[in-house]
């Protein structure tokens, strides 16, 4: 995602460079995401923000379906990560 203003070239590097902590880890991974209503969602994680998550929804054969489903993090019970290996 892109800023608007000007690029400040230190923090983007000292950004790239940094260890990908919490749900950062599972970026562009196939996440299994259970709702505090006990809804069972599948997709690949998206973006992360201070307050929500986007996933890519995926169909049973698992190909994308091109819808994006955004989740306020208050409303997750737990994110688990199915392919800790691809990258």
């Amino acid at each position: 995602m892109k800023s608007k203003g000007p690029l400040n070239t230190q923090t983007d590097e000292r950004r790239l460079k940094r260890t990908p902590s919490g749900l950062n880890f599972f970026l562009n991974k196939k996440v299994i995401i259970v709702t505090m209503d006990n809804k069972r969602i599948e997709g690949i994680l998206a973006f992360i923000s201070t307050y929500d998550i986007m996933i890519k929804q995926i169909d049973k054969s698992n190909q994308r379906t091109g819808n994006y489903m955004t989740f306020f993090k208050h409303a997750l019970k737990y994110v688990r990560c199915e392919d800790l290996d691809s990258e």
